[in-house]
């Protein structure tokens, strides 16, 4: 049961091509690649486990949404959205989540079996209809729906600025006369747009490699 703990550990197949493409046009991304580029990839198992695992992270810290998923992944026994589906809230609730998180989990499960969502479907389904699609669960964000396009479809190019770990990478390496919170607004976004659109077609695994740069696991992010 251990095994639904774990991710995937596969580079994207334009992940070699994306860091040629960087190194040639971006020097600090150079560097962070020359640093990082052994660190693998690590994708979500599927698409309504990525979903799933946006809903727990919400509101909360690192360390405490990896302990709920752990329990819930400990207890999961069959596909994802049957087994959601068919536990009871009580039980989910003694693992530790709130009803809010509950009735999303029930909602995004429920669309699953019922066949209106399909993991096949969003791999046909372009960038800005997978973020649609993810926004309409209620509580769900554009940074939910970025996460997922990164680390379920491999999208490759996601740029998600609203995530608390990029700002402070772009912060540290690009805009030092800046903050977390100001960089991100209107005042220097043009400046981190011009300098994400260098980046371009590749903008996920640059983003990759500025959480690599703060030697930690992107689940960081603004309330949605």
């Amino acid at each position: 049961m251990t095994a639904h703990l774990s991710t995937e550990s596969a580079f994207p197949d334009y992940w070699e091509e994306a860091l040629f493409y960087l190194s040639e046009r971006d020097p600090v991304m150079k560097r962070l690649i020359e640093r990082y580029r052994h660190i693998e990839f690590t994708a979500h198992e599927s698409v309504i486990a990525s979903i799933l695992r946006a809903i727990v992270g919400q509101q909360i810290s690192n360390k405490a949404a990896a302990t709920l998923w752990g329990r819930l992944c400990l207890l999961k026994h069959g596909r994802w959205d049957s087994f959601i589906v068919v536990t009871p809230t009580s039980t989910l609730r003694g693992l530790g989540f709130n009803p809010r998180k509950i009735a999303a989990m029930k909602e995004v499960a429920w669309r699953f079996v019922c066949g209106q969502w399909t993991e096949e479907g969003f791999a046909r389904m372009d960038d800005a209809t997978v973020s649609r699609a993810i926004e309409s669960i209620r509580g769900l964000g554009p940074w939910s729906a970025m996460s997922v396009l990164i680390f379920a479809l491999k999208r490759p190019d996601i740029f998600p600025l609203d995530d608390f770990g990029v700002r402070q990478a772009l912060v540290n390496l690009y805009f030092s006369d800046e903050n977390v919170i100001s960089v991100g607004r209107s005042g220097a976004k043009s400046r981190v747009k011009l300098l994400a659109n260098v980046w371009a077609p590749y903008r996920t695994v640059a983003t990759w490699f500025l959480w690599r740069s703060l030697e930690n696991t992107p689940l960081e992010k603004e309330s949605e």
